[in-house]
């Protein structure tokens, strides 16, 4: 046997990158498959001789003198200078390294979370947000196009899969849905391959593998006189905008709303051209609701904020501003005086409904006690505080949870007028000194399908809801029998557009007894009339409402009152 095999422990590493020189096609000779070999499946067996191994490592291509092994040194930190493309890379390499232990695991939370997308400019920030958004909201045409010319897609797991996985999905995003400039998709994103932080580095023939991949997607077919590219013909042939939704989830909302209304949310979460897809940033303010309820003071000082926020910017008429400002928010005019907070306006409505039934049942009586459930990020408690009531107790389960809570409170002036609990919702009764609750607000745990268009992960999200829906149920019968006074008025939110979660989940609370529906009225909610069902609860649906309002989460709000 020759000796450069028998010392196959030591040159297994070097090894493996002979079976990729070996065995890999160069970027120009694949035509639309192309096999992408895992490391770890090497054996020695699979090299063609002993004297071509040895000419692809020795100095001497005819060389058989044993390897001389020199001592390992250890490798100096990598010194990265971080680029947008790096950190959004590394944030969906991560996610989907985490998916696989907790399906929540998104990728917006590890941007956010890294040190080096921090340091970045702003608008480097922003363009890593877009990448991520793009691949997240058009993975599953992504990975289609990736498995129409790959052999073996997605690559088994090793030490650099989900990295170079993530790699693949970027520059595919940027070539296919972003129209960057293929020279600049291709390059900046397989760079960001030799910057990978961990030991062992991405190995050369790897790294050449995917800029073949890209460059391939980047040029029209082979002998074809089309001037259409390879990636955009696989694009339109092998893929659909709904390939990005779970079939199950697409299934549930045909069952739940029929063909025509299934087919308005999706072309709304996630639309045939990504060039029509703006981030919407909608904004609740302190004077949002006394401009709603015809305070002219209010109103006044609305419409003054609202042209600091941008010339485009839009009033909405449940009183929310929609921002044309770009860029990171907490630049923005009146940011740092905590004038207002980041709201989705269908996420005000329940709040809104509370509201107006406290102040319509208590119109003199300053001591109501108001108690917002699962109340974190702060949205929800911030409009309660707003609205004037004596004592508001926020009630979260996650310590994480809470502290995003109190910061954005402390921003907001406002953390001094509230009592924050950290504990289970179902677990949780008021003491003695605050017994009395008139008013509960349950924006129970959910799917989040609702908020599809601005988190598109929730749309791949697994079908077994059986843990989510026991929660619901318990939180929302505890509320009811344990916390709301009789005479009390309680709103049971989601944002999810599932029936099961919502509108079935009110059903069964109501059959129990303990409450009956205090229908929505349509002048409690201006702009969102149309989204009232028989029951006078609220059911908005993406790209279903007309106007401006076409472009809001889907959500679902019921008010009830204790018998």
């Amino acid at each position: 046997m020759n000796q450069s095999l028998t010392t196959a422990p030591i040159m297994m590493p070097l090894l493996a990158v002979a079976m990729l020189l070996v065995g890999a096609p160069s970027a120009r000779a694949f035509n639309t498959k192309t096999s992408l070999a895992p490391l770890n499946n090497f054996h020695p067996s699979r090299v063609s001789s002993p004297l071509q191994t040895s000419a692809l490592f020795n100095s001497s291509p005819q060389s058989n003198e044993s390897t001389v092994t020199k001592p390992k040194t250890r490798r100096a930190p990598k010194k990265i200078t971080p680029t947008a493309r790096f950190v959004a890379i590394s944030a969906l390499a991560k996610a989907a390294a985490g998916a696989q232990v907790n399906a929540g695991d998104f990728s917006t939370r590890h941007l956010e979370q890294d040190t080096y997308y921090k340091s970045l400019e702003a608008r480097d920030r922003s363009f890593a947000r877009l990448l991520v958004a793009t691949v997240e909201r058009r993975l599953g045409q992504i990975d289609k196009v990736l498995e129409s010319c790959i052999e073996k897609y997605p690559p088994k797991k090793g030490k650099h899969s989900h990295f170079v996985q993530a790699t693949l999905r970027t520059g595919v995003a940027q070539l296919l849905f972003l129209q960057t400039p293929p020279h600049a998709a291709i390059k900046e994103t397989v760079q960001v391959l030799r910057l990978y932080p961990n030991n062992p580095s991405v190995p050369e023939p790897m790294i050449k593998f995917v800029n073949g991949v890209l460059r391939n997607l980047s040029r029209p077919p082979k002998e074809s006189d089309a001037t259409e590219l390879l990636g955009q013909k696989l694009l339109k042939e092998k893929t659909s905008p709904r390939d990005n939704i779970a079939p199950w989830l697409l299934k549930r909302m045909q069952n739940d709303w029929g063909d025509e209304k299934t087919n308005l949310i999706c072309e709304e979460m996630m639309p045939y051209d990504e060039s029509l897809v703006t981030p919407r940033i909608d904004l609740s303010t302190k004077y949002s609701l006394g401009a709603v309820r015809g305070i002219n003071e209010d109103k006044d000082e609305l419409q003054s904020l609202m042209s600091n926020l941008g010339e485009d910017s839009i009033l909405l008429p449940q009183g929310s501003i929609r921002s044309s400002l770009k860029g990171d928010v907490t630049s923005w005019p009146e940011y740092d005086e905590g004038t207002w907070w980041v709201q989705d306006a269908s996420s005000t409505l329940p709040a809104l409904a509370l509201t107006r039934a406290l102040h319509d049942r208590h119109p003199h009586d300053k001591h109501i006690h108001v108690v917002d459930m699962c109340s974190a990020p702060g949205g929800k408690t911030s409009q309660l505080l707003c609205a004037g009531f004596e004592r508001v107790t926020a009630v979260e389960a996650s310590p994480r949870r809470s502290r995003r809570l109190m910061e954005n409170l402390s921003r907001l002036g406002l953390v001094e007028k509230c009592q924050v609990v950290v504990e289970e919702g179902q677990n949780w009764v008021p003491s003695s000194e605050d017994q009395c609750v008139h008013g509960i607000l349950v924006d129970v745990p959910c799917s989040a399908t609702g908020t599809g268009a601005r988190r598109p992960d929730v749309l791949r999200r697994g079908s077994d809801l059986k843990e989510l829906l026991k929660t619901q149920e318990m939180l929302a019968m505890h509320c009811a029998d344990n916390i709301l006074d009789v005479g009390g008025v309680m709103v049971y939110a989601t944002c999810s557009i599932l029936k099961e979660e919502s509108e079935d989940q009110v059903q069964k609370l109501i059959e129990k007894g303990n409450v009956e529906t205090l229908p929505i009225e349509a002048h409690e909610v201006p702009g969102f009339e149309d989204a009232l069902d028989d029951n006078g609860w609220l059911r908005v649906l993406p790209g279903v409402l007309k106007g401006e309002l076409r472009s809001t989460d889907g959500f679902f709000v019921a008010r009830l009152v204790r018998k």
